[in-house]
């Protein structure tokens, strides 16, 4: 949670990321009110449907001077919009004529806002939960700022039925679903999570979580009815990929992408409808196909809502949206249908990312070129806030202990905000990024002692503490949207600032490639910044590399210190291996290219070698590996998780799996016959440890900082 000041702060250093957004906004504008069919798009992506089959073509009318736009919320006679960064106040008090009335810049990467009790809350993926005061809708304000576990992606609020608080649903993909309190909305605070296949998008009714499981293409059904424990009670396939999910009376409807994502052209967009009348046991009742697309694109994300008439709506993002008559939910009928115009900078219709009924209208999100309006009098009514919905007849689930299993080997220090990663510096005395906590220094000495960690100096920052690396007497640290941090460690703790390198993506890796020269970042979700930091007062860009895929978590991997190569493993793209030994650092090679490198695969530097972990088992790689990933022979160590990250303290290679909540330590001194010697299982979010005295020193998200007895 931020004060009035820090937020103030954290919006003045990412207006440059946001100016960026409303001139690419701007540019998409022009040339979007001509019919379909006038222009061919360039990527194959059709511009009409067959009415015969989906119903009536709508025209829609762009809203001009809107920009990009990925969600929408309607109250009262207030629309709110949000799109890269941005939230704009519509007064549709003639709902054919949507008027602005307000703009608010500086809100990351705004993917899904949801309106409840006078505020508005945006998730924003690496930008986490942002909360804005709407009690007076054309004076829209930050209300706080919280830093949400993963990738904020999908977003529904409801009331936890024990305590009577209220709560948001903050879908973030593998990390599952987390609940937070914000009957306060200045100070959200963490509840906890529940974790299903790849949760995209969600709805909360009476107790029960319903998520469109993306990549595993599932309804997924959970018990919340205890939100310190939930826990998945049903599931049921899709055809294809999982997003948007409406729950209303006895049915689920969901909003599906591809079935394969490989072929061309790609099928599997539709609609698809369940029972959940025995919310344990969700059967499909029927499906309804939208036309299949010429190729797999971004924006790769669908929704849908029902009103109490009867009437889906439903978006399938090239292709348009769609109006179903769901009066009998198994037997759904396209009523009318819309694609949105060709913008003339892509030659690709523009994407919908929302659809939403007004009273005789519909609002449409269009994802590069801004809001739309279609005229629908006899399909379009609003959608009620109340809902009736399934409930669960036997008793919540009881409380537990999320880190039980570990208490007996680590000593626990619970921080305020997320426990991120840390640093060694001196005498027992390691330094924390802690979140929304700041950088926390901790004695952990106490802990072979018998005693305790003890929180020694806190450093508070206006963003969030996402990394710290320490290097003699500085403190080089990533800080979200004030990038990276460069201090001067006095003996006792203080932090004299020194330099700072701000662009326009948040920073939240940091390592030291050469600590006299060479700082990597990892910004944003897919960028790799190597800085010259040669001059501490005035750091330097000097080699960008953007990466096609994801970044998630702690992909730059730490390097010897004698190494003049840093190792990044990136999704999709595969190892990059960065040099550094000449003036300017540069991309030297990239190996097993191709989608063969996935987010769940880590590398470490262990004994002189380099461990490579992916499909439960390690490759031993060469530096700039030459091989085809097939020619490099797979060991397998029994039990381990397919995903995690990897480090070595020299004499043993420690494995977390940050999704599933694992630690484990691996002996590989038989190269032939490794094997796990010890492993823990808890309810948090392990990172990679640090080690102080041979012991383990592991920030564990919202379950503190673990330290090894």
């Amino acid at each position: 949670m931020r004060t009035l000041a820090s937020l103030l702060f954290s919006l003045f250093l990412t207006a440059s990321l946001f100016t960026a957004s409303f001139f690419t906004a701007s540019l998409f504008s022009a040339g979007v009110n001509e019919p379909p069919t006038e222009k061919t798009p360039s990527d194959g992506f059709a511009v009409s449907h067959d009415e015969t089959i989906y119903g009536k073509a709508l025209t829609v009318r762009k809203i001009e001077g809107s920009l990009n736009t990925t969600d929408l919320a309607l109250h009262g006679d207030r629309l709110f919009a949000i799109g890269n960064g941005h939230l704009t106040v519509y007064d549709v008090s003639d709902p054919k004529n949507p008027r602005e009335t307000a703009t608010l810049f500086g809100l990351g990467e705004s993917r899904q806002v949801v309106w409840y009790k006078k505020h508005l809350y945006l998730t924003s993926r690496m930008g986490g939960l942002y909360v804005i005061d709407v009690s007076q809708p054309d004076l829209p304000r930050l209300r706080s700022h919280y830093d949400t576990m993963e990738l904020a992606t999908g977003i529904c609020c409801g009331v936890d039925s024990a305590t009577g608080r209220d709560v948001v649903f903050v879908s973030q993909r593998q990390f599952g679903t987390e609940f937070i309190d914000i009957s306060d909305p200045s100070h959200p605070t963490h509840i906890g999570y529940v974790v299903s296949g790849e949760a995209q998008s969600v709805d909360f009714q009476n107790g029960i979580l319903y998520a469109g499981d993306w990549g595993v293409k599932k309804l997924t059904v959970i018990d919340a009815r205890n939100l310190q424990h939930a826990e998945i009670i049903g599931q049921a396939s899709l055809t294809g990929l999982g997003d948007g999910v409406f729950v209303r009376g006895n049915y689920a409807f969901l909003s599906t992408g591809p079935s394969d994502r490989k072929l061309s052209p790609v099928s599997g967009y539709g609609l698809e409808v369940f029972s959940i009348e025995n919310p344990r046991e969700p059967k499909r009742v029927a499906r309804l196909d939208f036309p299949p697309q010429a190729k797999l694109k971004f924006p790769d994300s669908w929704v849908v809502s029902v009103d109490d008439h009867g009437m889906a709506y439903a978006t399938s993002s090239y292709s348009g949206f769609f109006c179903v008559d769901v009066k009998d939910p198994t037997r759904p009928k396209c009523v009318a249908h819309a694609v949105l115009p060709v913008l003339e900078m892509t030659g690709d219709p523009d994407p919908v990312m929302e659809v939403l009924p007004g009273e005789g209208v519909l609002y449409v999100a269009g994802a590069q070129g801004g809001l739309y309006v279609a005229e629908a009098p006899e399909i379009a009514h609003p959608i009620p806030r109340e809902r009736k919905a399934p409930t669960l007849e036997d008793p919540p689930l009881p409380n537990v202990d999320p880190l039980a299993e570990v208490r007996k080997d680590f000593a626990v220090l619970p921080t305020g905000g997320q426990a991120l990663a840390a640093a060694p510096w001196k005498d027992g005395l390691v330094w924390v990024a802690a979140g929304t906590d700041g950088f926390l220094l901790v004695d952990v000495s106490g802990v072979w002692k018998g005693g305790q960690p003890v929180i020694k100096k806190v450093f508070p920052i206006p963003t969030f503490a996402y990394d710290i690396k320490i290097s003699g007497n500085r403190a080089y640290t990533a800080e979200g949207a004030a990038g990276v941090g460069i201090y001067d460690l006095k003996p006792n703790g203080e932090f004299r600032p020194l330099g700072r390198f701000v662009q326009d993506h948040p920073v939240r890796q940091v390592v030291l490639a050469d600590p006299k020269k060479w700082l990597a970042a990892k910004c944003g979700n897919a960028r790799v910044v190597f800085l010259d930091i040669s001059d501490p007062f005035c750091p330097k860009r000097a080699f960008v590399y953007n990466n096609f895929g994801i970044l998630y978590g702690r992909d730059l991997v730490e390097t010897p210190t004698q190494s003049k190569i840093l190792l990044c493993v990136a999704q999709i793209n595969g190892l990059l291996w960065f040099d550094f030994s000449g003036e300017v650092p540069e991309l030297k090679k990239v190996s097993f290219p191709d989608r063969k490198v996935s987010f769940t695969n880590s590398a470490c530097f262990h004994d002189g070698k380099i461990f490579f972990f992916a499909n439960g088992g390690f490759r031993l790689v060469n530096e700039c590996e030459e091989r085809e990933i097939e020619d490099v022979p797979l060991t397998k160590i029994p039990g381990l998780p397919h995903a995690g990250k990897a480090v070595s303290d020299g004499q043993k290679i420690v494995y977390t799996d940050r999704c599933r909540g694992e630690i484990l330590t691996l002996d590989v001194s038989d190269l032939q016959n490794p094997k796990i010697t010890r492993s823990w299982k808890l309810h948090a979010h392990p990172e990679l440890p640090v080690f102080v005295n041979g012991k383990m020193v592991i920030p564990c998200g919202h379950g503190g900082l673990l330290i090894e007895k």
